[in-house]
């Protein structure tokens, strides 16, 4: 069964699952949207109706406040406990009249400018610094030569710093020609609690510099705001 949940009961689970959580692989869908409210709408009646309650994955839908030149103005998220889950759940939609229905609706309102596929490697923060609804991310999406190494490294900084916001760490599989093969995401509840507590200042961070300087490179960054989610119980 799917439905709107809270944010927090989902970043704990994550903390419970800790040992898997590179398990999770995820979708994402950049739109250009004319009608948010009608997106919510059809995403609230897809998650509803008896294909959408059969699935398993958590989806989220956020808004940009600030993206550079991409036309997108929100993004939908769709995280999979599993490979072998995701394929279950892409198999449950394809052919279901629910479904084709979510994407007349969603269609009359956006268009897709881009998708992509990725997978969850490593957290840092506490689930429990961010608790609103209406979270803000700052997205970095970067080419890192070394994942191995850079992994290392966000996991020390993140250690060091497990009393400042929540962070995820993922890499891209699959992204069109974007060049980046990895994301991290810093979140907190709002936009002055995220400006105030920038990576920059936290403890280790030169230290951190230093190892990740020669074997990653930022290819954009951008700034997006929880609008809804949903979960599967």
């Amino acid at each position: 069964m799917i439905k709107k949940f809270s944010t927090l009961l989902f970043l704990s689970s994550l903390i419970y699952c800790q040992q898997s959580f590179a398990q999770f692989v995820f979708q994402s869908y950049q739109l250009t949207v004319s009608n948010p409210p009608a997106v919510v709408a059809a995403m609230d009646k897809f998650t509803a109706s008896r294909t959408g309650q059969g699935g398993s994955a958590n989806i989220f839908l956020y808004q940009s406040m600030a993206s550079g030149e991409s036309p997108a103005t929100h993004t939908v998220l769709v995280v999979h406990p599993s490979p072998e889950e995701m394929a279950a759940n892409m198999a449950r939609n394809l052919g279901s009249s629910d479904w084709a229905t979510f994407q007349s609706e969603v269609g009359q309102v956006s268009q897709i400018i881009a998708s992509g596929m990725g997978e969850m490697l490593a957290f840092g923060g506490d689930a429990n610094n961010v608790t609103s609804p209406n979270r803000v991310g700052m997205f970095y999406q970067m080419s890192v030569s070394d994942p191995a190494a850079y992994a290392s490294a966000f996991t020390d900084l993140a250690e060091m710093n497990s009393d400042r916001g929540w962070s995820v760490l993922s890499s891209s599989i699959a992204d069109g020609t974007n060049p980046a093969t990895h994301i991290v995401v810093n979140w907190a509840n709002s936009i002055d609690e995220l400006l105030n507590n920038q990576p920059q200042d936290y403890a280790g961070w030169e230290s951190f510099s230093q190892r990740v300087n020669s074997i990653r490179k930022v290819e954009s960054t951008s700034i997006w705001a929880q609008v809804a989610s949903w979960t599967a119980d």
